[in-house]
């Protein structure tokens, strides 16, 4: 099973957890305040409470931890 990766929503501050397999793209809707959105193939959509950079980093840790 891959390694799980947790977030947190930003409605209620609970713990959200990504397979980083499984992501598509992130990137950031320009709101107020801006949101970070994780994207699962083209239909899912996740909102998350951490910026795009340590949301990447997390991913990114979690990709390069399951290769090596």
């Amino acid at each position: 099973m891959p390694k799980l990766c947790k977030f947190t929503s930003p409605a209620d501050g609970k713990p959200v957890y990504v397979n980083p397999e499984q992501v598509a793209v992130v990137y950031q809707f320009k709101g107020e305040p801006p949101d970070t959105i994780i994207a699962f193939r083209k239909d899912f959509l996740l909102g998350v409470k951490e910026s795009v950079d340590e949301v990447v980093a997390t991913l990114e840790r979690a990709s390069s931890a399951k290769a090596g």
